[in-house]
């Protein structure tokens, strides 16, 4: 990743094929890991158990409709876990490789649509996305990335296809649903003034818990039953930070507050679609703060938005000069490494039993 980085940054564009290589060894390192990520105990009993429930429970569950068996996950996930148990008797193993290759073709049709730096990007968002996201929390990441993908047809206008690929998004993790409204909030023309008042009024109103009036809505989109603790293996929340202290999300917070203002003229001006990128960004700070006290709602319904709002960073060097451009990649890499050391100083690289000694893998050595 860093080589090719390095080379679409101050070269020339990577041929896609080389991202594509990269992406089956993505899928190789996560659709066959053996027992590796906290979550995986959890998902592998809740793989066992939805093959309990009725096709026509999960039909019914498709309409948003209670069947003769109650399924505690969505109902396309539930499905594809019965379909590979009762037809192909399939083992753990391929289900996490069916996950995994639906989840890297998104994340690479998407980095492709929306990025001149597809390298510098997964290299940006490498750790901890890669192991939180792949190789833990599959569902809502699988969930995001066709969202992700569906923005092509914002940028189409052809809402049908959007709403079809929300629909199935929302049959994986219904985190999907705060996606809706995308297709027109993303057309909304906002200015300086408008991000600084709304990312302030958010801050204002962080003390104040406004997102209990929702109540079982966004605790049922957030909430993984028994999958819970899975999460609670990589994140760590302090009472400190959640009483007012001031941890690495408020950095990273600040990191992108920093790049919508300071590059908001020059982007509007040169890089295709940024308006919308933009427009999750505000979204996914605004949530946060909003959400800020409860660190389950504050990691999992704003992580959604965030994955959105980062693609900046690395777009910030294709409207700037060359001296800017390389100290825009120089911090870049300082935070990959800064992320890499946090990760493994949280001790989370144990937990999820990525170090060499504890990772396995059913078909690599």
């Amino acid at each position: 990743m860093l080589f090719f980085s390095v080379q679409e940054v101050f070269g020339k564009k990577v041929d896609k094929k080389w991202f594509w290589f990269l992406g089956v060894y993505l899928i190789i390192l996560v659709g066959f890991r053996d027992n590796v990520g906290p979550d995986y105990g959890s998902y592998k009993g809740l793989y066992i158990y939805s093959d309990t429930k009725s096709y026509s429970s999960i039909f019914m569950k498709m309409l948003h409709m209670e069947g003769s068996d109650h399924l505690d996950v969505e109902w396309l996930y539930t499905l594809i876990n019965k379909l590979l148990l009762n037809v192909f008797n399939a083992p753990f193993y391929v289900l996490t490789l069916v996950i995994a290759i639906c989840a890297i073709f998104f994340k690479i049709e998407y980095t492709e649509d929306n990025t001149f730096y597809p390298f510098t990007f997964t290299l940006f968002m490498f750790v901890p996305y890669f192991f939180v996201g792949e190789s833990g929390q599959i569902r809502q990441n699988l969930a995001t990335f066709i969202v992700y993908f569906a923005i092509r047809y914002i940028k189409r206008r052809e809402l049908w296809h959007y709403l079809f690929f929300i629909f199935l998004a929302s049959g994986i993790h219904t985190v999907s649903y705060l996606f809706l409204p995308m297709y027109w909030l993303a057309r909304v023309p906002l200015n300086k003034t408008m991000m600084l008042l709304l990312i302030i009024f958010s801050i204002f109103l962080s003390p104040f818990e406004i997102y209990r009036v929702f109540g079982d809505f966004l605790s049922g989109m957030a909430s993984d039953n028994i999958l819970v603790e899975g999460l609670n293996g990589y994140m760590d929340e302090s009472i400190e930070r959640l009483n007012g202290g001031f941890g690495i999300p408020e950095a990273m917070m600040m990191i992108l507050t920093f790049f919508l203002f300071a590059f908001d003229t020059k982007m509007k001006e040169l890089y295709p679609y940024y308006e919308y990128h933009r427009n999750y960004a505000v979204v996914g700070i605004c949530f946060y703060f909003i959400f800020r006290n409860n660190p389950v709602f504050s990691s999992r319904l704003v992580g959604a938005f965030i994955g959105f709002s980062y693609v900046i960073v690395p777009n910030a060097m294709y409207v700037v000069s060359s001296g800017m451009k390389k100290a825009i990649y120089s911090f870049i890499i300082a935070l990959v490494i800064f992320n890499i050391v946090v990760f493994s100083s949280f001790n989370n690289i144990k937990i999820g039993r990525f170090t060499i000694e504890l990772y396995k893998n059913h078909i690599l050595p």
